[in-house]
């Protein structure tokens, strides 16, 4: 690994748009070629002990992942992701080498205790283990130093500053960084997942690539930036960019490819990336399913969708499930 690099997230959180439903031989394509692409780290899919479906890339045990492991993997690392709601201790087993090499365990503020249960034991079960904290800029810099020094006292492999809901700017980026590289040990990486909300992945995956530090760096991308709502930073362009700026490494040929056989086509009748509704839930710092939720009912105007941000609670702009959404939208309906 170099001092930067790039992690495929397209299986993973690519699999919202199609219900992870990628097709098996799909499954096995994108992720030969991502490794003779070069790319640094790829995430599989996700893990989940629900019953697992014939061409998903939700599995609910490790060794499923097993078959749809390249079999060189160059130096590429294979990567599943753990949810503590969806993926507990018990559903764990060693490490043997002929599945993933990493387990990304993906939280809330609120499930730091379970989380660090799960840390524990992945690193127990043989795992190299990457900390994912979601919505990063939800922790005040105090409550980010506390969380800091409990992750590392687990010593992982990497953790992540989270931009779940696509509105970080770069010196967010840095203060959140500065406080993970005063806690955490020098071997421990650091990493960035961003959301596309506002159009600033890019802008600051370039600036990660700029910046001056010690510290090993990963940054989170997809292909055609594949994923919910907004979507991701692309790999493509985040690629491109590394080449331009750091020497070639990447095969931005191969990558296209993907694209073109397998991202493209699904393009034609899924729709993912920036939209003003999109903007408009990182303008006002709100959980992007209230657009989505709301748009998969209603035909609402970008005005009146701006209108309806306004009646969130504070409280609940990070908190978001469907019946609440339609309950809050009847309630807007009412008063207009």
């Amino acid at each position: 690994m170099s001092k930067y690099n790039l992690l495929d997230c397209t299986l993973r959180d690519g699999g919202y748009i199609v219900n992870w439903d990628f097709e098996e031989q799909n499954i096995k394509n994108i992720a030969q070629g991502m490794v003779e692409a070069k790319m640094d780290y790829v995430e599989i899919g996700y893990l989940n002990n629900r019953p697992y479906k014939t061409g998903s890339s939700i599995f609910n045990n490790i060794e499923q992942i097993s078959s749809f492991i390249p079999k060189d993997r160059k130096n590429c690392m294979l990567l599943a992701m753990a949810d503590v709601t969806q993926f507990t201790p018990s559903d764990l087993t060693p490490y043997t080498g002929n599945s993933i090499d990493g387990i990304r365990v993906v939280f809330y503020k609120r499930q730091v205790r379970e989380a660090m249960i799960m840390c524990k034991a992945i690193q127990k079960s043989g795992y190299k283990l990457l900390v994912q904290p979601m919505v990063t800029i939800d922790y005040s810099m105090d409550e980010y130093s506390v969380l800091a020094e409990e992750i590392a006292k687990l010593s992982p492999y990497s953790v992540a500053i989270v931009d779940s809901f696509g509105y970080m700017v770069k010196e967010d980026f840095r203060q959140y960084f500065r406080v993970l590289d005063n806690c955490l040990s020098p071997q421990t990486k650091i990493g960035f997942h961003s959301h596309n909300n506002m159009q600033l992945a890019f802008i600051t995956a370039q600036d990660i690539l700029d910046y001056q530090t010690s510290r090993d760096l990963i940054i989170d991308a997809s292909l055609y930036g594949m994923g919910r709502g907004a979507g991701n930073l692309n790999t493509e362009l985040i690629a491109n960019y590394y080449n331009t700026l750091l020497g070639y490494k990447y095969d931005i040929s191969l990558i296209l490819k993907l694209v073109s056989d397998y991202i493209m086509p699904i393009a034609k009748t899924h729709t993912w990336g920036y939209s003003p509704y999109m903007f408009l839930t990182g303008y006002y710092h709100c959980h992007p399913n209230f657009a989505a939720y709301l748009l998969e009912k209603h035909d609402i105007s970008v005005s009146d969708f701006e209108q309806f941000i306004k009646t969130i609670p504070t409280e609940m702009l990070t908190k978001c499930t469907k019946p609440y959404v339609e309950e809050l939208y009847q309630k807007f309906i009412g008063s207009i």
